[in-house]
């Protein structure tokens, strides 16, 4: 990689099913506008990447700087358990690619920590606040709380910032990993492992700023995956 080349940033393709008859639906791959907008404009080009077999998915990943696991929703059954997602974590934290898990993609992370996760968090700690709300996305809901030797506190050197909401499932334990940030509630809003580069999960949508501190996760990713393209060339 020389100095004016941008890195490459694979993200994660959403999919949704859209009915086309009484009897067929059509499967789309789905580029989160807000996210390519994010790693654009954090000085990367983004790539989508599809779930693919685990031979296909390392011949991608090795041109990848960096990587955004992104998931809308997360439903704890067993495929979400294996093989892309858990691949595509695997071989990221092998070759130390620095990697931002959002939303459903912090869960998978989880899981690939061996933490724990609540199916429900409504549901099975009724007294915690409101995790899915119902203003625009580009408001927040309720405040989060860094944990002083976290990478997300090294980003900003804030104590607390304003994060939206939207996931019905939630992090009960980091499992190798560590909390890096926690809800009013205490419950764990992001998780990361400091034995990577780059290694960070998040339970809100940074990508539509709703803090100027959401910016800086992908400033973060993006210099951290142009260390690792200079280092690999």
């Amino acid at each position: 990689m020389t100095n004016s080349s941008l890195p490459l940033i694979g993200i994660t393709l959403d999919s949704s099913t859209i009915p086309f008859t009484d009897n067929h639906n059509i499967c789309s791959y789905i580029l989160d506008r807000n996210l390519k907008t994010s790693v654009l404009e954090a000085g990367g080009i983004p790539l989508g990447i599809f779930p693919v077999n685990q031979k296909n998915l390392s011949m991608i990943l090795d041109k990848m700087d960096g990587l955004v696991l992104y998931k809308n929703k997360f439903s704890d059954s067993s495929k979400n358990h294996d093989p892309f997602e858990q691949n595509l974590l695997q071989y990221a934290w092998e070759k130390n690619i620095p990697i931002l898990a959002i939303a459903g993609g912090a869960c998978h992370m989880t899981f690939f920590l061996q933490g724990e996760l609540y199916k429900n968090i409504q549901t099975e700690l009724p007294e915690s606040l409101p995790h899915i709300q119902i203003n625009s996305p580009y408001q927040g809901s309720h405040c989060i709380q860094l944990q002083p030797k976290s990478c997300l506190y090294s980003l900003t050197k804030r104590t607390k910032w304003m994060v939206n909401s939207f996931h019905q499932s939630g992090i009960k334990s980091a499992g190798k990993g560590i909390p890096s940030a926690l809800a009013e509630d205490n419950t764990i809003e992001a998780i990361e492992d400091p034995s990577r580069v780059f290694f960070v999960g998040v339970q809100w949508h940074p990508e539509f700023a709703v803090d100027y501190t959401d910016r800086k996760l992908f400033s973060a990713l993006i210099a951290k995956a142009r260390t690792y393209a200079q280092n690999r060339s």
